[in-house]
């Protein structure tokens, strides 16, 4: 006997799992042995929570009927606390019934009903009875009689048998959602999630349940949060494999298909450990799903169609097997629900948008009442000063008043400016052409034909557009029409006629910030900074802080230097239109990183994954997750480093990059063996 109650308190200091079960299988024979019939039934029952919890429900059913059995032989002989364990354990085994179509429907039943009488005669609530019928009920597609179900269950006061305080609301919020009532869920489990969960699969099993109730309420951030710290939880346990179904949905229906596989790849061998056939039959549905859309979208490998069909095989198989049981339809319904599954419409990122980017400033409002002239007039300074929002406001009031033949050619060559601005390089040229023949100022006709030389030497018409930037820059000799002109010259090649065309030009803020860039030199960065700061030229100074910032680093800088230089930053930040921000996050938060300020580091760099995403530049965002991906791993936070690392591998694989994907292998293979 002393050596069945260690085994015992082996046992209980192990997690769920083989080695668990084989101390107490061991632990009930020397307890058959020894004769002891209450110990023997009390190892009996702790096998039978093993076997639960360990993704062995099959041999739980014959541990627990035994129980049961011994139980009915000598009612007298069991105190109040076994009986209670033993109408706990009653839960566990008729949700397991449902969950294998071999098990008879009338089993089921008869279990039910049995259930309810046990309960009964000892005094106790209903409340996990009627919990329990609902689920079986919502299993067989009978909703009418599931909805009156879950009225009573929850209208019944909870009682010492009721689920615990965080599985109890997440069984309450799968139904819910199963019957399209997300924002009821939703708002069943904030005060869960707001409180202190002991149990030991929550929060992540109300996370996961949640997760289609986030996605369709299109609180994505929620959903990426639960996603994150749910599967960190569940990972590698067989007896989570019908919620990790729930994760590759997640991923799949996202856009996630690279995280998607990645745990794809990692959970498979567990679909042969799953513990019952329904979490089979999820996982395999998941999995189909996650595979078709890698092969509509052009990421299938070698071997995943054959896979592909596999899994949905296997899928149709077991609800086909379920509903041959149930006598409807209910469990292939849902099933095929999940195959068919379309992705949103937008990706949903899995890193924290963390927002700390200030938002932009507001357009100055325009004075009360102008002319259509003065209007222009405001519309062209705007722009001149870095302020499109203020031009765009001035032009559309010009535009709310009868067309002024006069002003046609001026209004003409703000279009221009706008189309160019949007990539509309084909209305651009129009607009500016027909300005140019409007305009009566020979000044602003030049203007404009400047302007259409600079463009057509973007579009490879050098020979075409460089004599009209020079015409311009000869003939205005202003500091707009140099600066175009050098412009020419360096989308031409032509450097050293730039640098000479800039040199000579009068020292404004645009002019000196386009010499910097061609120079390559920091003090001339500076002094754009604060020409542009002085002329109140937003987008121009956020440019020029970015390129001070960038040439004091790659100079190298002491700590007073880097003081200066996040300085710069800021105000890079503070000043730049929002779809340009992501690139001064990136580069702040890379200097944050390298400085060891990793709080600050993680703020930025999340920020820039998160505008690279939303602005479908996939280029850099590799290299922001990858610096994402330390600056958690050096936090302490191996799951968001993980999950950062993974989603910059999928890039660095899609740029072919073998030498940076195996150092990011080496990364996550060292975060997996250190959790």
């Amino acid at each position: 006997m002393d050596d069945v109650h260690e085994l015992i308190d082996q046992a209980r200091a192990l997690p769920y799992g083989e080695a668990k079960t084989a101390l107490l299988e061991t632990a009930l024979r020397h307890a058959e042995t020894s004769g002891d019939h209450a110990l023997t039934w009390a190892v009996r029952m702790e096998l039978t929570e093993a076997y639960q919890y360990g993704a062995e429900h099959a041999k739980a059913f014959a541990a627990f009927a035994r129980c049961l059995a011994d139980h009915d032989a000598e009612p007298g002989g069991f105190g109040e606390w076994s009986v209670h364990q033993l109408l706990w354990h009653f839960k566990w085994i008729v949700g397991d019934l449902r969950r294998f179509p071999e098990v008879p429907l009338a089993r089921t039943h008869q279990m039910l009903d049995d259930m309810e009488r046990r309960y009964r005669e000892n005094g106790d609530g209903l409340h996990a009875v009627w919990a329990a019928r609902c689920a079986h009920a919502a299993h067989l597609g009978d909703y009418p009689a599931a909805d009156e179900l879950y009225h009573r269950w929850t209208t019944t006061p909870r009682d010492m048998l009721s689920d615990c305080e965080g599985c109890d609301p997440t069984s309450r919020a799968f139904y819910l959602i199963l019957r399209g009532r997300d924002e009821e869920a939703v708002e069943l489990a904030e005060p869960v999630l707001r409180g202190e969960l002991t149990c030991h699969v929550q929060p992540q099993s109300i996370l996961t349940t949640l997760l289609p109730a986030y996605v369709r309420t299109g609180r994505f951030a929620e959903a990426a949060h639960a996603h994150r710290v749910a599967y960190r939880a569940m990972r590698g346990d067989a007896n989570e494999v019908e919620e990790i179904a729930s994760h590759l949905w997640f991923c799949a229906v996202t856009g996630n298909l690279a995280r998607g596989l990645e745990i794809l790849t990692r959970e498979r061998p567990l679909l042969e450990r799953a513990p019952n056939p329904g979490a089979a039959m999820w996982f395999a549905a998941a999995g189909a799903l996650l595979l078709r859309l890698l092969r509509e979208q052009g990421h299938a490998q070698p071997g995943d169609p054959a896979e592909e069909a596999a899994l949905t095989a296997k899928a149709r198989e077991i609800a086909g097997r379920f509903d041959a049981r149930n006598g409807t339809s209910e469990q292939s319904r849902r099933v095929e629900e999940w195959l068919a599954a379309e992705p949103l419409g937008e990706h949903v990122p899995l890193d924290p948008r963390a927002r700390h980017s200030p938002p932009p400033l507001p357009p100055a409002p325009l004075p009360p009442a102008h002319t259509p002239g003065e209007l222009l007039d405001l519309a062209e300074e705007a722009w001149q000063r870095g302020r499109p929002d203020e031009a765009k406001a001035a032009w559309a009031r010009y535009d709310t008043f009868p067309p002024d033949p006069a002003l046609e050619a001026r209004r003409a060559d703000g279009r221009g400016l706008v189309a160019m601005v949007d990539g509309d390089t084909e209305t651009a040229l129009a607009e500016w052409r027909r300005a140019a023949g409007l305009h009566t100022d020979d000044d602003r006709r030049q203007g404009s034909l400047g302007r259409i030389g600079l463009l057509l030497c973007q579009l490879g018409r050098g020979e075409e557009g460089l004599p009209l930037a020079e015409r311009s820059a000869e003939v205005l000799n202003t500091p707009n029409a140099l600066i175009r002109l050098a412009h020419a010259y360096l989308t031409l090649g032509r450097e050293d006629d730039a640098e000479r065309v800039l040199t000579a030009a009068p020292p404004t803020g645009a002019g000196l910030l386009m010499l910097a860039n061609v120079r390559g030199d920091a003090e001339t960065a500076r002094r754009a900074r604060d020409a542009l700061r002085a002329e109140d030229d937003r987008e121009g100074l956020a440019r020029a802080c970015g390129l001070y910032a960038h040439l004091m680093l790659s100079a190298g800088v002491d700590e007073a230097g880097a003081r200066e230089v996040l300085a710069a930053y800021d105000e890079a930040v503070a000043n730049a239109p929002v779809a340009d921000r992501a690139g001064v996050h990136h580069d702040r938060g890379s200097l944050h990183l390298q400085l060891g300020m990793l709080p600050e580091a993680l703020d930025d760099l999340v920020e820039a994954v998160a505008q690279y995403v939303a602005e479908g530049d996939m280029e850099p965002v590799r290299y922001a997750r990858l610096s994402l991906a330390e600056a958690y791993a050096r936090l302490g936070r191996p799951a968001e480093a993980e999950i950062a690392a993974e989603e910059a591998l999928e890039g660095f694989r899609a740029a072919g990059d073998d030498e940076v994907c195996a150092r990011i292998e080496e990364f996550i293979a060292d975060l997996q063996e250190d959790d």
